[in-house]
């Protein structure tokens, strides 16, 4: 994948060019930067991150949008306002992974949370070998390789960690008092118990919703 991807034409648009002035003479500085931007695949968390792709490439930077083919058709075909098809600077990751049911929601449910969706979240942990081959291609073409990945799709992008040059961003979904909320909460609970002050010191977290890992 390393060889064929240095070989196409998107290769060229890893030399982005940084205007600056020097002496008073505009000198035009290359740098290698990257995004790969993994969101988690429901459509409230596929949302922000196209968004903030589209953020990132007003500084000219190349986004790698990376998904299932499933949930990366849904978010371009709900997305308002741009088409991302039409910037040539984000390229689109169709990554495929094993079929998975996709049943009707069940309105009498006690539980608020969407769990008919559960086996396409269960799905999307097929991408950890998907990612981990793209990030190595990238890696070998541009300087730096940034990561932007949603916090529930810390398993897909674990791997970045043995690339020298890939650096990887949390991205939270939710507001940041309610980050706030849902550590404090944590704590408050851990300082009830004096048997898990230790646990407490260290930050362990607890899961808010049991289908899910920890926000």
């Amino acid at each position: 994948m390393a060889s064929s991807y240095q070989s196409s034409p998107m290769a060229s648009n890893y030399k982005i060019h940084r205007k600056s002035v020097i002496n008073g003479t505009k000198v035009f500085q290359q740098t290698q930067v990257v995004v790969v931007v993994v969101p988690f695949p429901a459509q409230g968390h596929l949302n922000q991150l196209l968004h903030l792709s589209r953020l990132i490439l007003t500084y000219n930077i190349p986004i790698h949008f990376v998904g299932t083919t499933t949930h990366n058709r849904q978010a371009i075909v709900r997305v308002q306002g741009w088409d991302p098809k039409s910037i040539s600077n984000i390229h689109i990751h169709d990554f495929k992974v094993p079929p998975f049911v996709s049943p009707p929601p069940n309105p009498n449910s006690k539980s608020k949370f969407p769990s008919h969706l559960f086996p396409s979240f269960q799905a999307s942990s097929n991408l950890r070998e998907h990612v981990a081959t793209l990030l190595q291609s990238l890696s070998s073409v541009a300087k730096r390789v940034v990561v932007i990945y949603d916090s529930l799709m810390a398993s897909v992008v674990q791997d970045a960690i043995h690339i020298n040059n890939c650096e990887s961003y949390t991205f939270h979904s939710v507001s940041a008092f309610t980050m706030f909320l849902y550590f404090w909460d944590v704590m408050e609970k851990l300082s009830q118990n004096e048997e898990n002050l230790y646990l407490k010191r260290h930050l362990v977290k607890s899961s808010i919703i049991p289908e899910v890992p920890s926000l």
